[in-house]
């Protein structure tokens, strides 16, 4: 018998405490589940950054192997150098090389491509197309001319962040 003044001590939870404990969880699991996909493109944006620093390391291998001069035939290069059965997107299609010559009129002036027109942010097309812009170097997301005819940059639009420019 409780004596007056005397409170009983019950134990567990209040209904309060439950429904905060679950609402914080809930707020955690919602967090984790809102960020996964930002980290999960962004996993993959790296890749495809290593996948065109790979290129780079390959011409610059074709090139220590051929006296420095570029290969003349890129679909050679692509099978002999690049192993085209395990060069793909990380999302599991496979790369497209796509060559296309500067045609910038002056160097660090920016490359253009009668397909593509400008190699910049603005223009440059989405896909699976690694570009191997010649006679080029890199500034910032786009090419630019280069006085080098043995210098080449390689570009690839990236899912998350603009387009990432590799010089040989």
């Amino acid at each position: 018998m409780i004596r007056k003044g005397e409170m009983r001590m019950r134990k567990g939870f209040t209904i309060i405490e439950t429904t905060l404990v679950i609402a914080i969880a809930g707020l955690i699991f919602l967090m984790v589940f809102v960020a996964l996909p930002g980290l999960r493109a962004q996993q993959r944006d790296t890749d495809r950054r290593e996948d065109v620093t790979k290129v780079i390391r390959e011409i610059k291998d074709y090139q220590t192997n051929n006296r420095g001069a570029l290969p003349t035939d890129w679909g050679e290069f692509h099978i002999n150098y690049l192993d085209s059965d395990s060069f793909m997107d990380p999302d599991g299609t496979e790369y497209t090389l796509s060559v296309v010559q500067c045609g910038a009129e002056t160097p660090d002036s920016e490359c253009t491509d009668d397909e593509l027109g400008q190699l910049a942010s603005a223009s440059f097309p989405n896909g699976y197309t690694v570009y191997v812009v010649l006679q080029a170097s890199c500034s910032g997301e786009k090419a630019v001319g280069s006085s080098n005819p043995r210098k080449v940059a390689v570009l690839y639009r990236l899912e998350r962040a603009g387009i990432y420019c590799e010089n040989s």
